[in-house]
This record gives C-alpha cells, structure tokens and sequence, in this order.
C-alpha cells in the first residue's frame, strides 16, 4: 500500500486543501481544523453543512492565515489572538482557543452575511470532530463512482487496497510513513457528502449510493483512526497493516 493522498482543513467547514506532507500529532493532523467559525448570535460552530463556508480557500503556511472567497478577494492576516473562548463541536464536546482579531473574522463576516467569530484553538484541544485521522482508499472511491473524493474531507487515501478492504480493518495498527495509526471503526456518512466539495450545492447523490452499495444499515465510507504513534506522513509513503486478521469485513 502507498499513500494516494493527504488532505487537511486549516479553518474547519471551509473547503478542503491538498498536500505533500502531513504532520500527525497526539490530537491528529498538525494544523487541521486549527481555526474554527461560529455564529456570533446563536453561538453555534459552523461547519462544511454550510454551502458559503466550504465556498471559502483557506491557506495556513508560515503564521499567516489567507482567505480566499468567491467574489475574487482576499485577506492574509497573522492572526492577533485576543480574550480566551470556547465553542463545542456537534456532540457537544467543548472546544478552546483564542479570539482572532483584525480583518478575518470581518471578511468572513460580511461574506457569510451575518456576524460571526474566529476562534484559533488551543494547541491540546482536538480539532477533528469524531477521530484525530480519517483513511480511505481509492479503490473504494471508484467503486462507490461519485465524483470528487474531497466530498469525504479525509485525511489519508490510500492506494494498493481492494475496495472497502479498509472497512475490516478495525481493531489494527497500520503503520504510515512516520507515524502508526490504530484504526477504529468505519465513519458514518452524512448529506454534507452530497455537496460538489467547492461549490457547496447538492450534486451527488452519495447516501444513495452507499445504500445501494453496502445496505441501508451501512452509509459509511472510510474509517476513523486513532494516534499510536506521532510522524511525519508524504504522499508515496508506503502503509503497511499488522499481522492481525479482522474478520469484519
């Protein structure tokens, strides 16, 4: 197995970005969901469900946060943390971090029409909403045959992998580059995956074809991971499993 790709989300919910190298931390990928957008009036963490949030390019190189929007303008700020504050994710898991000041979070105000914050989290606070990693593989992309795999917003696919063979590795250790990664169980799919992952308008129809694939009972597609070992994971590392045998398949 060779890693196919790597993808992480500086600012989460905003559209999905590409990369070389991933570097993975106890909590996950290092910079992925490093900030976070919520609603100024209802205090409610906006995600990829919102159509003008995935809109958005987010850059995060170099103490410099860029973002990019539709209308064709930009602003790049090194961003001033302010007052501590916190925000939860879906389940209700509180989420800390820094006020960001200055010009981003009024751009993104404007462009979202309604007020909101920016909030930088705090370095021991994990982004990721359900597990630090997420892995899938090509095979199972092309099996499911809905186009544009950033719909699933993971952060590893995989090459060299029968479709959904990765769907019976739970329980395993699969070793990545640097780092080791313990992967846990597959990762239920909800109607963001429907959305062309730039535009954010409903294209696909992906729970209908996971339906069709796997069983009503089974809209998954990827699995979540956990952090045995921290490191540094390239495209075209090679992925090697564990000796242990899954019998769910």
């Amino acid at each position: 197995m060779t890693v196919a790709a790597l993808a992480l989300a500086p600012v989460k919910g905003m559209r999905l970005a590409t990369a070389e190298a991933l570097e993975i931390g106890p909590l996950g990928v290092i910079g992925d969901r490093a900030f976070l957008v919520v609603d100024d009036a209802a205090d409610l963490l906006l995600s990829a469900r919102n159509a003008s949030l995935l809109q958005v390019v987010a850059r995060w190189a170099d103490g410099v946060l860029s973002l990019s929007f539709p209308d064709g303008s930009e602003v790049a700020e090194a961003p001033r943390l302010g007052a501590p504050a916190s925000t939860a994710n879906y389940e209700g898991r509180p989420i800390a971090g820094r006020l960001v000041e200055g010009e981003l979070a009024a751009a993104l105000s404007r462009h979202l029409g309604r007020p909101v914050r920016l909030l930088a989290r705090a370095a021991d606070q994990r982004g990721a909403d359900d597990a630090p990693v997420t892995i899938m593989s090509s095979a199972s992309l092309a099996a499911l045959g809905v186009p544009d795999g950033r719909r699933f917003r993971m952060s590893i696919t995989l090459d060299g992998v029968e479709a959904w063979e990765e769907h019976g590795w739970g329980g395993r250790e699969l070793a990545i580059g640097e780092a080791v990664l313990r992967v846990t169980e597959p990762v239920p799919r909800c109607v963001v995956t429907t959305r062309d992952p730039e535009r954010g308008v409903r294209d696909a129809p992906t729970l209908k074809a996971l339906a069709d694939l796997r069983g009503r009972r089974d809209v998954t597609f990827g699995m979540w991971c956990e952090v045995v070992a921290p490191g540094r994971v390239r495209v075209g590392d090679e992925a090697h499993l564990d000796s242990f045998r899954s019998s769910n398949r």
